[in-house]
């Protein structure tokens, strides 16, 4: 059985792939998948953004991240799979701006207090993400974004993904990366990514 640890950023639509495909695959191979939130606020504090569009991706990281570490207070580590799908599904597919009253909504689908939205502008919970995103960067062994996924307690930055691999190339994606995983030798493969992806529906 092989032990996947996924680290994520709600916002990265990279690691949304990433997740949908790894999700299947490990549900279809018997393997386990833990969850954990890092952040691409945290990450890039110290860092412009190029952009408005990135200072509000950004600023929702921080947000979204806030209620993640909330969700953990009160119900524990197994809550963070459902919000994730949850939001990921609004965020990703549908679209929507993560207002306080959309997470409450995505809350309650995940089966989790919907009062739990304050946390978005709550800084309290900030020191508390920064530990968990902390935890991300110590389990990589350097600096590294959204999503880093350890593979038997080795860990990579990626995989980056411009869509959710299905069929016959999520299956050889799979059975790739499990490959890696297993090879002590191996350090880095990349390739430039095909830009930011979008998902129907």
């Amino acid at each position: 059985m092989t032990r996947f640890d996924f680290y994520f950023d709600p916002v990265c639509p990279f690691a949304w792939a990433a997740s949908r495909w790894l999700t299947d695959q490990a549900e279809r191979h018997d393997d386990t998948v833990a969850w954990h939130v890092m952040s691409l606020a945290v990450l890039n504090e110290d860092r412009e953004p190029a952009s408005d569009q990135q200072r509000r991706q950004w600023d929702t990281s921080r947000r979204l991240g806030r209620v993640f570490m909330a969700a953990i207070a009160k119900n524990g580590a197994d809550s963070v799979e459902p919000l994730y799908t949850a939001m990921g599904r609004r965020i990703h597919h549908a679209g929507d701006e993560m207002t306080p009253a959309v997470v409450a909504e995505i809350l309650a689908e995940a089966g989790l207090p919907p009062e739990l939205a304050d946390a978005m502008d709550d800084d309290s919970w900030d020191d508390t993400l920064g530990t968990a995103h902390q935890r991300s960067q110590e389990a990589l062994g350097e600096t590294g974004g959204s999503p880093i996924t350890g593979i038997n307690g080795t860990h990579f930055f990626g995989p980056v993904l411009s869509d959710i691999p299905t069929g016959d190339e999520a299956q050889a994606l799979y059975s790739a990366i499990t490959t890696i995983g297993a090879t002590s030798a191996f350090s880095q493969l990349k390739r430039p990514t095909g830009g930011r992806p979008t998902f129907s529906a």
